[in-house]
């Protein structure tokens, strides 16, 4: 089969298409991914076709004048999320365009559901869509839609399962006279003007759901429809280079002293003063007597900083550098609270943003963490008390251990691409 993968955002969204890419292509399948340029190389190792799209890259959104304005904004999730909405506007032409170029000749479309304008194509070219979930959208009672705007472990089962469409209704709302005018001006005049039914059955149109999270993280809720399937997580590909730069000398020789340092890191979080968020994590690192590897990030942490218990790392390979810690802190994005949990490190999530409230609140829910720690109440004395805890806490490091080694018993790649070939291959007869 031909298959089109679309993705947007950061590297954590990418990495899974990639790495479901390579399982698909390795089983005889012809993967097209249309994602943004900078993550050619990474597609160009897993042997996938690849094809950039022309609009500006999240980094860049982000980096931008209005990016900023947004994460100026992070106190107010429903306000951010406006902001957001009228940073994509001006790009939701091309993306429509980008997906109808990459689509038309495939048998089948690939795509986590709020890139709607993927499930568009799909559609209007009469191709099926397999829905992929790196974080689990599909309504339930058990737990409420991954978004920045919920952060409570659970709304009761009545609220959990009501918050799913109240998502999708905000993203309508928020889109809708953009995404109506890309799809008339891209699709043609005959393609449909979205009300917010059609908004929401267009999220019921599928082939099949597969959601790439291990069930020693998250357990499959009975309610979930009976094509969903969990799979397990899909980890980048050591045989191909996607796993990121190697460790550098100085880091290498960072960790080799003892006691061995915590990681701390915000990845594609960027920040508004990363000159006194610094400061304030060096001073909490003190307190609590930790040494730090500190990632640069998205929001530039380290610079200036000259602290010989706190060692500042650029893009750096976590498959590497995590064996070498005693537990990570970080922005609770879906591949790195991953990462952390397949080497069995205790983990504190300090979200901001997207799904993150989502995993700090996975992440205490199986008791390899503390409660997450927002990165808007980063105060210096909660701060040294979550990373005293991932160093001191022996509970959390037996409970990660533990989850490490039931993750090592999975092959989430080939459950899913087991469950893609079921699906396409049921539409065919």
């Amino acid at each position: 089969m031909h298959l089109t993968a679309v993705s947007f955002g950061s590297r954590g969204d990418i990495e899974p298409f990639v790495t479901l890419g390579r399982g698909l292509a390795d089983a005889g399948h012809h993967v097209r991914l249309l994602t943004h340029p900078e993550y050619a190389p990474l597609a160009a190792r897993s042997g996938l076709e690849f094809v950039g799209a022309r609009g500006r890259s999240t980094r860049e959104l982000m980096e931008s004048d209005e990016g900023r304005d947004v994460m100026r904004r992070v106190r107010n999730p429903l306000v951010m999320m406006r902001r957001i909405a009228d940073v994509i506007a001006p790009e939701l032409r091309l993306i429509y365009e980008d997906v109808v170029t990459a689509a038309r000749d495939a048998d089948a479309v690939l795509a986590f559901p709020a890139t709607f304008p993927a499930l568009d194509v799909a559609d209007h070219l009469g191709r099926p869509a397999v829905h992929v979930h790196h974080v689990p959208t599909i309504p339930t009672g058990r737990f409420p839609v991954p978004a920045p705007y919920i952060r409570a472990k659970t709304l009761t089962p009545v609220g959990n399962r009501a918050s799913y469409a109240v998502d999708a209704w905000l993203l309508w709302q928020l889109t809708r006279t953009a995404a109506d005018r890309a799809r008339r001006d891209v699709l043609g005049s005959a393609a449909h003007t979205y009300g917010i039914r059609q908004a929401l059955a267009q999220r019921r149109r599928r082939a099949g759901a597969i959601v790439g999270v291990s069930r020693h993280v998250m357990r499959r809720p009975r309610d979930w429809p009976a094509d969903t399937v969990l799979c397990g997580y899909w980890w980048p590909l050591a045989d191909t280079g996607d796993l990121g730069p190697r460790l550098a000398d100085d880091t290498r020789r960072f960790l080799t002293d003892r006691p061995p340092p915590l990681f701390f890191g915000l990845g594609s979080t960027p920040v508004t003063d990363p000159g006194a968020l610094t400061r304030r994590v060096a001073q909490a690192a003190h307190d609590a007597g930790v040494r730090l590897v500190l990632q640069r990030g998205w929001a530039g942490l380290g610079d200036g900083l000259e602290d010989p218990d706190i060692h500042v790392v650029g893009d750096v390979a976590y498959d590497a550098l995590f064996p070498h810690v005693a537990g990570v802190a970080h922005h609770g994005g879906a591949g790195t609270t991953a990462l952390g949990l397949r080497h069995g490190r205790p983990t504190l999530c300090m979200p901001a943003l997207a799904d993150q409230f989502f995993w700090g609140h996975r992440v205490k829910a199986i008791g390899a963490g503390p409660s997450p720690l927002p990165v808007g109440r980063l105060h210096r004395d909660r701060l040294a008390a979550g990373l005293a805890a991932l160093a001191g806490n022996a509970a959390y490091t037996a409970r990660a251990s533990s989850i490490a080694a039931g993750l090592a018993r999975e092959n989430g790649s080939a459950t899913a691409v087991a469950a893609v070939e079921r699906f396409l291959l049921r539409g065919r007869h």
